[in-house]
């Protein structure tokens, strides 16, 4: 399963470039080159190199007008080209120009393809932390572009090169997350791509059920959008899953079905592949003769499309079938053909292998000292690959350092253009500097006269108002104090005289005639409702519940008369503490309830009044609320104020706050908070 797993990971790159083929033509300027035209139609036939030739030519037209977006897009698909033909070296050449001319023109979108197709060639070289950065730089352009597709697509890439690095944990999370994002913005053609990478993990991690289910659904949704490419590549991984599981007949069934499809695209670099397992696979039944059919078709469509490394394997396949049929001399001119090739072509590790089928070739012929002689180039050979990987760690240091050279690079371009801006703004940050230091030393001195001036008119504003204040304390103070006088004269005074002279009128009135008997009776229920009144003034001007009892009991009373008329409703919440509060304050609240009684009860035809109060150590608090008709605060007049200068000043003497809301048609509500503690009282 190893060698198919390779075979899937590099057919997966191929499926890969497709797609990003693809994105460039969607999200690039459209190719208006007749070279480019031809470079495309070239591309369709797999014919690289002409390809190549022609974009290089589009890309000097477009250098010569002066066009440099096209010439990087050109440099770019010259590089792409040049990597479909297995030409490493010079790809990586042209898409490095690419990119840097991209990131000079800030064109991020090929910047990113760029990136891909570098990120593509380290994967190839096995160089894969240059991989990693070069996915990692692209995958974060898409993010800035908000890009969906490309950054599915760059997750996909990522998944893959973890995957060669067998690091499959990481490898099967961004694969789930480019499946994810692919089905979440209805991308089918991706979504299938995906599919078919999910199951390469899977079938990497053993979890071979889940794998074919990728395979199966990559083909199916692969039929639906009519892209037979990616349906040969899904149903060609069901067949090496049927060989796996050692079931022949489904193997060599898929191993046709993909043949058919490749036939329809004309993909013949394909073919070679398929025709060579398809033939692996016959002999597996016994279907010798088919089986050698086929492995020469493998070795034509190798021939067809120049791929020497396809056509090594194919006469390497071909030798071990004549080998098996014991016909040596074949076999031996099959091996040396592809020993040639592996030598020209410096194919070290088929050197590695076709060394050895020789020796055992020559073992089994009798040819002993063939058979050592290819044992020690076997060796041989051995050992340059043991160098080689030597030398390849040494050419993985070199690349890091390249790496490295490259960020330092875009580092540099970056704190350059950083400085440009610096040297461009620096004369004009120097002057506002300057300007603005001097406006700082011509105003400071009158701004702190100034703020001088402010403090003395805040202090002298302070005392006024604490000046007004004590003068409203004083007042609110001097009329308290007149009406307990007042109201003690009243009761003490004219009430007890009044009394007094009821009485008297009383006991004449009985001894009296009956004509003078009648007015004495009137002039007496005269003096009783004058006494009457007279108690009732007092009562207003100082209430005797409220010297006696305290506040809780007076506003209850007060409450209590209002209730009696029959017309208000009335609902108390009233919590006080044990302690009797100051004399002072108890009057001020008392006078406070009053005044918003009143209020209510001559302005606001309301029906309910609720009032509750509440304290703690520190406050009091009080809460009067009524379901009168209400008023508009904001067109309130001046000096008419239904008694709120009233509730206000001597809330301010408490030092306390007072918060009204009333709205026409929605009643009046009073919050008001007052301090318990306060020297003044």
């Amino acid at each position: 399963m190893q060698a198919r797993n390779s075979i899937n990971i590099f057919l997966l790159f191929l499926i890969i470039t497709g797609v990003y083929s693809v994105v460039s033509a969607e999200n690039d300027k459209p190719e208006d080159s007749p070279f480019a035209t031809f470079a495309g139609q070239y591309l369709k036939h797999y014919w690289y190199d002409s390809a190549a030739l022609y974009y290089d030519s589009a890309a000097y037209e477009a250098m010569k007008t002066g066009n440099e977006t096209m010439t990087a897009y050109y440099l770019l698909k010259k590089g792409r080209a040049l990597r479909h033909g297995c030409l490493y070296d010079s790809s990586f050449k042209y898409l490095q120009q690419s990119g840097k001319l991209a990131f000079q023109l800030a064109n991020d979108t090929l910047r990113a393809l760029s990136d891909i197709e570098l990120g593509w060639i380290y994967m190839r070289k096995e160089l894969l932390d240059s991989s990693e950065y070069h996915y990692r730089h692209a995958l974060s352009i898409y993010e800035s572009l908000n890009d969906s597709i490309g950054i599915g697509l760059a997750l996909l890439d990522l998944s893959v090169l973890y995957q060669t690095d067998t690091d499959y944990e990481t490898s099967l999370k961004y694969a789930l997350e480019s499946n994810r994002i692919f089905k979440k913005f209805d991308h089918k053609g991706y979504y299938a791509k995906s599919l078919l990478n999910l199951g390469n993990i899977y079938d990497d991690i053993g979890e071979y059920d889940t794998a074919f289910t990728c395979y199966e659904m990559c083909y199916t949704l692969s039929i639906e959008l009519n892209n037979l490419r990616l349906a040969g590549k899904a149903v060609y991984n069901k067949g090496f899953m049927y060989l796996f599981w050692k079931r022949y007949d489904e193997a060599e069934s898929s191993f046709i079905n993909a043949i058919d499809f490749c036939l329809k695209i004309k993909d013949y670099n394909d073919l070679s592949l398929l025709y060579r397992n398809l033939s692996i696979v016959q002999k597996k039944l016994g279907k010798w003769d088919e089986a050698l059919e086929n492995a020469g078709k493998s070795l034509d469509f190798a021939r067809k499309v120049k791929n020497k490394e396809y056509e090594f394997y194919a006469m390497i396949n071909l030798g071990v079938y004549y080998k098996n049929r014991q016909n040596y001399n074949l076999t031996e001119s099959f091996y040396l053909q592809a020993a040639e090739m592996a030598r020209k072509y410096g194919f070290m590790s088929g050197k590695k292998k076709i060394y050895g089928n020789l020796s055992h070739l020559y073992k089994a012929s009798g040819n002993i000292e063939s058979a050592y002689d290819y044992l020690g180039k076997y060796i041989a050979v051995n050992d340059s690959i043991v160098n080689q990987e030597k030398i390849n760690a040494r050419e993985k240091y070199k690349a890091e350092y390249e790496l490295l050279q490259y960020k330092d690079v875009v580092r540099l371009k970056e704190m350059e253009k950083k400085k440009i801006r610096v040297e461009r703004n620096l004369s004009y940050w120097i002057g506002a500097s300057l300007v603005f230091l001097l406006v700082v030393f011509l105003f400071y001195f009158r701004m702190r006269a100034r703020k001088n001036r402010i403090i003395a008119m805040q202090k002298i504003q302070k005392l006024e108002d604490e000046k007004k204040l004590m003068a409203a304390q004083a007042v609110l103070v001097g009329q308290e104090k007149e009406r307990e006088h007042i109201a003690r004269e009243l009761h003490d005074g004219i009430g007890v005289l009044l009394s007094t002279a009821s009485i008297h009128f009383s006991s004449v009135e009985n001894k009296a005639d009956k004509a003078n008997g009648e007015m004495l009776k009137k002039a007496n229920k005269l003096l009783k409702e004058a006494h009457k009144e007279v108690r009732q003034i007092s009562h207003n001007m100082m209430p005797g519940v409220l010297s006696k009892f305290g506040l809780k009991e007076a506003i209850e009373d007060l409450f209590e008369e209002v209730e009696d008329t029959g017309e208000v409703n009335v609902h108390l919440d009233i919590t006080c503490g044990k302690e009797r509060l100051p004399q002072n304050m108890e009057i001020m609240i008392y006078r406070v309830v009053q005044e918003m009684i009143n209020n209510t009860l001559k302005h606001a035809k309301a029906t309910e009044i609720s009032f509750s109060v509440s304290q703690t150590d520190e406050f009091i608090r009080m809460e009067f609320k009524d379901n009168g008709i209400g008023f508009d605060e904001d067109k309130l007049p001046h000096g008419k104020n239904l008694g709120l200068s009233g509730i206000r000043s001597r809330v301010d003497y408490l030092g306390g706050t007072v918060e009204m809301k009333s709205q026409k048609g929605k009643g009046t509500r009073y919050f008001i908070t007052m301090l318990l503690h306060r020297k003044s009282v």
